[in-house]
């Protein structure tokens, strides 16, 4: 039966099996269309009832063979068949609707019959057994025929204003001759189509031609209206199971088929005559009989052939194996021998025949009790009939006497072979030849014998030594009872080795963590257990057979690594490697392999046994420990630096506040063009100390920023110019930098230094000159991408700084990003360069990466978060005003006594006047006083329990028409009031100074939320620019 699903369907509407489709429609519509005419002229010629309908057979054929899908071509046959002759000028209104029913119900009737046959009888192979001939009866005979009857009946019905009596006869004829064509014409149709054509075999071809030639004659003189009607002829009518029975013995299924067909057909046509056999006394009588006949010659005939076929297959089964199992006993390597309940030998193989040195026909004249020595039959009557009796097996050690007189000794386990009834027919005996083993017994035995006799006259040699004598005895009795014991338990290590065997299988089987498999010596795969089906996805009937080195990656087979390992094993007894192994779904994974060499008794070597783990989770588990490990250590030697840094930052800043405080006013005063140029380098000493202690800072991540979200193209662009100057000019810097790079956000100022501070390190990498590139590209990146210290998104930028210069040695590229660490001459380098870009890139979210090789040169990839905003544009910074002479009083709250004294002396260079205050609660005092002070400037770190952030909000409630400016070296508490305050940082230029004073005086008294943080202002020349 065809089942179509979405491959098939698919299949189905290729060009050729379209045409392959409808041929089976064309062959199957002619032949059921001719033959149905065939049948209605024959019937016309001799003016007669239609008595078997064989097109109906030719529609379920062609149902079984071709599939539910010809429908089609049946039912357009059937409906042009059903048209009178005379269609459509002669009543064609009228003759529609019947043609109509015989078409759906000749239809249905095929379709159903093949159904039910394919479900429940095989198919096309119904034929095979008697079960399913008569299954394919039944179906025919019952829902196959009645379902076109009925249809039929009931169109009749409908086209006329039938009797209800001549609508059941009408039903009953039409299930009868379509039953009958079906049973007749079906088989033979099917079994033609569907069988076999074997080489050309004349017996067979002679047996076929005999069987049909025979139906023909037959069927020719008995039911042909050739001949006249007689007594002899209608005698000849009972040799029709002649021919069928010749076909079923001597052809098959196809061959009796064929018998039934044309017998049949003969049958059928004498009946149409009205002659032969089937002559009517009535007028349905001729037509009764010859369904009768056909279904009875059909049904019974196939069944008998089936019968005998299945018979004869069963036979050539057995055959087949009777000739595997002689060929098995006759080249076994023991001996084999089946003798009778009396003794008498039924038969013996050739290892059986050598070991008695007897042929086989002189054995089969013989019993066994007369191949064994006399002497030892009476341990063979004994066990034998206590054989014979409970049908269990025994085992004897017997002599077996040779025709040259020579005995052997042999052991015979015996075994029993019973019929249905338990009786015991048979005994089956295997001999193993045991004479050496024997003989080396007696040889110990003798060997015994000669050592009592041996001891017995040492005794009397020594008998005043006797407990030395007793003692030698004792040690000559443990020596015997070993050797005893040693016999004893020979046979015994035999069966242990064969369960021991079994246990180790057992056990390596089921080993499910480990792959375990046999390798011969060339490394070829002989056993495989269930670990290296489940780890390597091979099932051991894909693999025994084939070289372990398709587990090797292509590189490691070029390389040789299956030799080498299988070499090394044999040499040294085992070899040990870890590397990465190809699955049968070319996946990798990470093996630990164990290869060790399996020798003989003897040392040669025999093969190998490889034991593989799946390491895979176990090296990412610890790459992945090692990778946290670094990250806190990295995260640990931060966090120190930046409890240093910022533990020192404030002192520091301090000091570098009053040397650049008092080189400011020293500037102011001098003339001198060589004290001015002492004054600038003791000024630029203090702004690179400020510059170290700030890097120090960005690196540990303790340092605030101030992102903002930016185009790096922009940004880019901007500083190009300022990285020209900072290199040499052998250096060629070339940017590639797209505009579809995503935007980021970061502090430009970092940013700036950031890229400086790249640039620097590759130009002094180039002595010589060279390139520097400077790209952008927008990445995803993923954990196999093997950047750690990433944490939140995936989406990043890269923005990459690519030298060719003479690149960094593997020993120091892990160390570049630590702080001070520097392979520069001294003087040459701080160590705090990469340390800043180190620090700018984490604290803005990212990473750094750096890669490099000797003689290639060096890139250092920063990696920024993606935002999903709009840059800010770059605000162009207002011209700086004029410094104006200030008013007013200035209060310095400073404990520092040295830097509330410059920073008083700063304050009145600007025209203001100054007071001083040591700490919190002395400047509230002031105010307390009535004071008049228009601005108090203070410190933010101080003692006295009140630092400058709470005085700054105790004289906002107070005295909110004060305003206050806050200094500050750097302190962890800066960061809290960032957002709240005005902060100038330390050191601060004078400019900075004059313009964080001014604003504050100008805004009055009046606060106003997210006050922006005044930068510190690097010096620059003698400008003193932020």
């Amino acid at each position: 039966m065809t089942r179509f699903s979405g491959s098939n369907f698919r299949t189905a509407l290729q060009p050729r099996s379209v045409a392959k489709y409808a041929f089976q429609l064309a062959i199957i519509g002619i032949g059921y269309f001719a033959l149905a005419n065939a049948t209605s002229a024959l019937a016309a010629f001799y003016s007669s009832a239609i008595p078997v309908w064989p097109a109906s057979g030719v529609a379920l054929a062609g149902v079984l063979v071709c599939g539910l899908r010809v429908w089609p071509a049946i039912l357009v046959a059937a409906f042009a068949a059903a048209l009178p002759a005379g269609f459509p000028d002669a009543g064609a209104a009228d003759s529609i609707l019947p043609a109509s029913g015989a078409a759906v119900g000749s239809t249905l009737e095929a379709l159903v019959g093949g159904y039910l046959i394919n479900v429940w009888a095989q198919g096309c192979r119904a034929f095979d057994t008697p079960a399913g001939v008569l299954k394919f009866a039944l179906v025919v005979l019952g829902p196959s025929a009645l379902i076109g009857a009925l249809v039929d009946a009931g169109s009749l019905y409908l086209a006329a204003d039938a009797q209800v009596e001549s609508l059941l006869a009408s039903g009953a004829v039409r299930w009868l001759r379509d039953a009958a064509g079906a049973l007749v014409v079906a088989p033979a149709v099917v079994l033609w189509a569907v069988g076999s054509f074997r080489p050309f075999n004349p017996d067979k071809v002679l047996s076929a031609s005999v069987g049909i030639v025979a139906a023909t004659l037959v069927g020719l003189i008995a039911f042909s209206p050739l001949f006249e009607h007689g007594a002899l002829r209608s005698a000849l009518a009972f040799l029709v199971p002649l021919p069928l029975l010749w076909s079923a013995l001597a052809g098959g299924e196809r061959d009796t088929a064929t018998g039934v067909l044309i017998l049949s057909g003969f049958a059928a046509w004498g009946a149409l005559a009205g002659g032969g056999p089937f002559s009517p006394t009535t007028p349905d009588e001729p037509f009764l009989l010859l369904a009768a006949f056909m279904i009875a010659v059909a049904v019974v005939s196939l069944a008998l052939s089936a019968h005998i076929a299945g018979r004869q297959r069963v036979e050539i089964k057995l055959r087949h194996q009777e000739h595997i199992l002689r060929a098995m006993f006759g080249q076994s390597s023991v001996g084999i021998a089946q003798i009778d309940t009396a003794g008498r030998f039924t038969l013996a193989n050739n290892r059986f025949c050598g070991m008695v040195r007897r042929s086989a026909p002189e054995l089969l004249q013989l019993r066994i009790q007369d191949v064994i020595d006399p002497a030892d039959l009476p341990q063979l009557a004994n066990p034998m009939r206590h054989a014979l009796h409970a049908a269990e097996g025994f085992a004897l050690e017997a002599r077996h006497v040779l025709p040259d007189g020579s005995r052997r000794w042999v052991r015979n386990n015996f075994s029993v072979i019973a019929d249905s009834s338990g009786a015991v027919r048979h005994l089956v005996l295997v001999a193993e030849d045991v004479t050496d083993r024997r003989r080396a017994a007696e040889d110990l035995q003798r060997a015994h014998d000669d050592l009592q006799n041996a001891l017995g006259e040492r005794s009397a040699r020594l008998a005043h030594t006797g407990e030395a004598l007793r003692i030698e005895i004792d040690q000559r009795k443990r020596v015997e009872a070993a050797l005893k014991h040693d016999i004893a338990e020979r046979r015994k290590a035999q069966e242990a080795l064969m369960e021991s065997e079994w246990r180790f299988r057992t056990v390596i089987q089921g080993v499910t963590d480990y792959a375990i498999f046999m390798l011969d010596r060339s490394g070829t795969i002989t056993n495989w257990n269930m670990g290296a089906q489940r780890i390597h996805q091979y099932a051991a009937a894909e693999i025994v057979g084939q070289h372990f080195s398709r587990f090797y990656t292509e590189e490691e087979q070029q390389r040789g690594e299956p030799a080498r390992a299988l070499h090394l094993a044999g040499y040294e007894g085992k070899c040990v490697v870890e590397g990465w192994r190809v699955r049968r779904d070319k996946s990798l994974f990470w093996a630990s392999a164990v290869i060790e060499a399996v020798r003989d008794e003897v040392g040669t070597l025999a093969g190998f046994v490889n034991i593989t783990r799946d390491m895979t989770e176990r090296r990412e588990a610890q790459a992945s420990l090692e990778r946290a490990q670094e990250q806190l250590a990295q995260s640990q030697k931060m966090e120190a630096l930046g409890q240093l840094t910022g533990s020192i930052a404030h002192d520091f800043n301090n000091l570098l506040m009053i040397v650049s405080g008092h080189a400011q006013l020293l500037r102011r005063r001098l003339t001198d063009p060589k004290h001015l140029q002492a004054i600038d380098a003791v000024h630029s000493a203090a702004n690179r100390g400020e510059s170290l202690t700030r890097q120090l800072l960005a690196f540990s991540r303790r340092q605030p920023l101030n992102p903002v979200i930016t185009d790096l193209k922009e940004r880019v662009e901007a500083v190009h110019e300022m990285l020209v100057g900072s290199l040499r000019g052998n250096v060629q810097l070339k940017c590639d930098i797209p505009d579809e790079v995503w935007p980021v956000e970061v502090d430009i100022a970092e940013l700036e230094l950031a890229l400086v501070n790249i640039a620097v390190n590759a130009r002094d990498a180039m002595p010589g000159g060279g390139s520097i590139t400077l790209s952008a590209r927008n990445v995803t990146l993923k954990k196999s991408d093997g950047v750690d210290q990433l944490e939140g998104d995936f989406v990043f930028v890269a923005l990459a700084i690519t030298d060719t210069g003479v690149g960094i040695a593997p020993d120091v590229l892990p160390r570049i990003f630590e702080p001070f660490f520097t392979t520069k001459a001294l003087g040459k380098g701080t160590g705090l360069g990469l340390a800043q870009v180190y620090g700018f890139s984490h604290q803005s979210g990212g990473t750094v990466v750096a890669t490099s090789t000797v003689g290639s040169g060096t890139s250092i990839t920063i990696y920024l978060p993606r935002k999903q905003a709009i840059p800010v544009e770059t605000v162009q910074a207002p011209p700086t005003q004029p410094m104006v002479s200030g008013q007013g009083t200035v209060l310095v709250v400073e404990d520092n006594a040295e830097v509330a004294e410059i920073t008083a002396s700063l304050v009145e260079q600007l025209g203001y006047q100054t007071a001083r205050a040591e700490n919190a609660a002395e400047a509230l005092n002031r105010l307390q006083r009535g004071d008049k002070i228009d601005l108090v400037l203070s410190d933010v770190v101080m003692p006295g329990g009140m630092n400058g952030i709470a005085l700054a909000q105790e004289i906002g409630n107070h005295y909110p028409h004060i305003p206050v400016v806050l200094t500050s070296g750097y302190s962890d508490v800066v960061q809290t009031a960032q957002s709240r305050f005005s902060i100038l940082r330390k050191p601060f230029q004078l400019s900075a100074l004059e313009k964080s004073i001014r604003e504050a005086l100008e805004r009055g008294a009046t606060r106003e939320d997210g006050e922006r943080v005044l930068q510190f202002a690097r010096w620059r020349g003698t400008s003193g620019q932020q």
